[in-house]
């Protein structure tokens, strides 16, 4: 890609000549960072705009817009994406689309979801969601997935502080990119991913992985065991088992034994099918049966692991 800068203050027999031009986008950029990076580089360079140009349009130095545009140092506030964005007279990117990539690329660059909302606001939109009413919809689907999410979120968080904050941060979230939701093949299915990993980036961690050990002492077992403290180092050998679950399985037995959900509404709030909550949870099971017990566990009794 030939983006260059254009000649400022050059010698007279120069004049004319490009300047550096803009080197490739870093090596170990993720696919999900160049989903919105090569059209932006491909809308700058189909106009010719040069950086001297951009930086006079954006107010920000070259170098930093150089650095954007090739991937280079931390992953760039939305709202330096969008200024660059806005500053290309009718880009022919889309704007909602560049939005929603930006969103993605950070989530899997493990941003969390906070920064992202407060990424978001300084980029205009909490002006345009205060500008516009809340759609019904999207009413409908906060009122209805509340509670189990709160649930959910309660099993990691435990403190009704930190899981309100999480939760409403999901769903602040969410409206920003509720019409991406709707155009997705299912809502439920496109939020849920939003809600995991806004939980477990504030969950507390055993040996790096979510821990669900204070669940441990919060259960019907514990209550009615004639040997608590041997019953608390049954639960929390169980609980660690289960947070070295796959995703999905962690998530259904979740729902299923912590949230009490029935297997039609936790396939509900996980946007599956009801087929594939039953079979998740029997490959679960397998697994943590394996886990446990591994002396009396065949290897045809943990085949099927659905790693989701």
């Amino acid at each position: 890609m030939n983006l260059h800068s254009a000649p400022q203050d050059v010698p007279q027999g120069r004049r004319g000549k490009p300047g550096r031009r803009l080197g490739p986008i870093a090596d170990g950029t993720g696919a999900a960072h160049r989903a919105w990076l090569e059209p932006l580089r491909d809308a700058i360079h189909g106009r010719g705009v040069t950086l001297d140009e951009l930086q006079a349009r954006t107010g920000r130095p070259k170098g930093h817009i150089s650095e954007l545009l090739r991937a280079v140092g931390r992953y760039p506030r939305w709202v330096f994406v969008r200024t660059v964005l806005l500053a290309l007279d009718r880009p022919g990117v889309p704007y909602d689309t560049m939005r929603l990539r930006w969103v993605l690329a950070a989530r899997d660059l493990g941003k969390r979801t906070s920064w992202i909302k407060d990424c978001l606001h300084e980029g205009g939109a909490r002006h345009r969601t205060r500008a516009t009413s809340v759609p019904l919809d999207y009413l409908a689907f906060r009122q209805m997935h509340h509670p189990h999410y709160t649930c959910y979120a309660s099993a990691y968080l435990r403190r009704p502080g930190l899981v309100r904050k999480a939760v409403d941060d999901v769903f602040t979230l969410l409206l920003m990119l509720w019409h991406d939701a709707l155009a997705s093949e299912n809502p439920e299915r496109f939020a849920w991913p939003i809600l995991r990993q806004t939980v477990l980036e504030r969950a507390p961690k055993d040996n790096g992985r979510p821990s669900l050990l204070e669940a441990a002492f919060d259960t019907v077992a514990l209550d009615l065991a004639p040997d608590p403290i041997g019953q608390v180092e049954e639960s929390m050998a169980l609980f660690r088992a289960v947070a070295d679950l796959a995703p999905l399985q962690r998530d259904v037995i979740v729902l299923l034994y912590l949230c009490g959900l029935e297997d039609a509404r936790a396939a509900d709030e996980l946007g599956v099918s009801l087929a594939a909550v039953r079979s998740t949870a029997r490959h679960a099971k397998r697994n943590l049966h394996a886990a446990l017990y591994p002396d009396t566990t065949t290897e045809e009794e943990v085949s099927g692991d659905l790693d989701h």
